[in-house]
């Protein structure tokens, strides 16, 4: 289930070795769009969704962590499932990502997280170069990532670790 990463952050502050003992391998965070401004007095705020085309969600007002677990509801075998729909394991609410998007897979043989795009209609984007569909790619720490038009970042649980201690320190 996503989380604001504030959350993690005060987990954080309050017990690092139980904080880090509950990390799952992986994490997407997703980082909102700066707003512009605030606005005036009686001026209607323009609340912020992944892309901005769409009722709002989580993520409008801060960034957001979603962590690669599986659920038990998802019978997808193959790996830790994105898509925009609830069946999924990363549920991405954007109308530019496919029901079913993309996978996650640990290779344990390599020590890393594979991602390969399901065929999707908008496609999936790995440091800015789009994924063959069907063809696992292995993921580096803070890699960004697209899904349709909903950009991310991965990171490996030491690598998140890393960011909120970087995020405390500014």
């Amino acid at each position: 289930m996503a989380e604001l990463l504030s959350a993690h952050v005060s987990r954080y502050l309050r017990n690092r070795g139980e904080f880090e003992r509950g990390l799952p391998p992986g994490v997407l965070v997703f980082l909102p769009a700066p707003v512009e401004g605030l606005p005036e007095e009686g001026e209607e705020y323009r609340l912020h969704t992944v892309t901005n085309a769409g009722p709002p969600t989580l993520g409008w007002d801060g960034p957001v962590v979603f962590p690669l677990v599986k659920s038990q509801g998802n019978a997808f075998g193959r790996g830790i499932t994105v898509g925009r729909t609830g069946n999924n394991d990363v549920v991405l609410d954007d109308g530019s990502v496919s029901r079913f998007h993309a996978w996650f897979a640990w290779d344990a043989g390599k020590s890393c997280f594979l991602l390969t795009d399901a065929g999707s209609k908008n496609g999936s984007w790995v440091a800015g170069g789009r994924l063959p569909a069907r063809k696992a790619t292995v993921l580096e720490d803070g890699t960004r990532l697209r899904f349709g038009q909903v950009e991310v970042s991965f990171y490996l649980a030491s690598g998140f670790t890393r960011l909120l201690i970087a995020r405390l320190k500014s």
